[in-house]
């Protein structure tokens, strides 16, 4: 049997940049964003967690990889079990 991930939901705080020149008072009004991930938890640590969203074999792709102290809610979905399996083409 395959190893069982599930689906999550996290909302988390970024950094915000500006490339253009804006004054200093709409510049000191700026801050942070609150950002929104939905992925299959791979791991979860004190320093990070890390989503994906895409398998092929034992490989992964779409990885986002949040720092654990920018994380302000995470929420696991219900129903939400996926079974890593092999998944030979053809198979479906």
């Amino acid at each position: 049997m395959g190893k069982t991930y599930y689906l999550y939901s996290c909302w988390w705080e970024d950094a915000y940049s500006i490339c253009e020149w804006i004054s200093i008072q709409e510049a000191v009004k700026t801050s942070p964003k609150i950002c929104y991930t939905q992925g299959l938890l791979l791991e979860k640590n004190t320093d990070c967690v890390i989503f994906t969203m895409t398998f092929q074999g034992q490989d992964v792709g779409e990885l986002m990889i949040i720092p654990t102290k920018s994380i302000k809610k995470l929420v696991k979905h219900k129903d939400s079990k996926f079974i890593l399996k092999d998944m030979p083409y053809g198979s479906f």
